[in-house]
């Protein structure tokens, strides 16, 4: 009689404890949804940190203002919304009307070759020799006579006088057939490539930058 109290309390005992572990609670429910909101926070972060930082330092750098960009547009003739690179004409304007002075490499005067230097230097981070002559033996291989091919940024050379060696002027091609030069006795200007003064006096021209 015993034996069989015995034998049915363990049957009931193995009953509850199976009833317990079959009602246990599934938390991997909670657990998948937590992971969730996580991944959502996570995003959210993300997002806000990548506009906070648009905001603060946007991609594209404006460095001309909308008169200034009229005021180039004119020079070069050309609309203003053809204005790509605003860092070089945003330098090229303070440059402007400096007057020539040969040996000059300041604002007070400056020559045709320490403008371009200083130029390529500021506007691209490409350092150049300092006069005309060492600049157009710098890189020869990428020298070129047709001006077809020139893009903005090229180095033209010119010989002023029949008896200068090879060349004694550059300056930096713009746009439309416009360049940069500080020519005497004007000073730094942008001026037409197609006149015949300077054609008469053009030698070749050298793309020195990755276009």
């Amino acid at each position: 009689m015993r034996l069989q109290l015995l034998f049915l309390l363990v049957i009931v005992l193995m009953g509850s404890c199976a009833k317990k572990s079959y009602d246990r609670t599934d938390y991997s429910y909670y657990k998948r949804e937590i992971t969730k909101l996580k991944a959502t926070e996570k995003k959210q972060s993300k997002e806000e940190t990548q506009s906070n930082f648009k905001q603060n330092f946007p991609t594209k750098l404006t460095y001309l203002s909308g008169e200034e960009k009229k005021q180039i547009a004119k020079l070069l003739e050309i609309p203003s919304d053809s204005i790509r690179n605003e860092k070089l004409y945003s330098t090229i304007l303070e440059w402007m009307g400096t007057p020539y002075l040969f040996g000059g490499i300041s604002q007070e005067g400056v020559d045709c070759s320490a403008l371009t230097q200083q130029i390529y230097l500021k506007v691209y981070g490409k350092e150049i020799p300092r006069t005309s002559i060492q600049q157009f033996y710098f890189d020869t291989k990428n020298q070129f006579k047709s001006q077809k091919y020139l893009k903005q940024g090229d180095l033209i050379f010119f010989r002023l006088r029949y008896q200068d060696a090879i060349v004694s002027h550059v300056g930096i091609y713009l746009q439309n057939g416009k360049f940069l030069g500080s020519n005497s006795p004007r000073g730094v200007e942008i001026t037409e490539l197609d006149t015949n003064y300077w054609q008469d006096k053009y030698v070749a021209s050298a793309r020195l930058l990755n276009l």
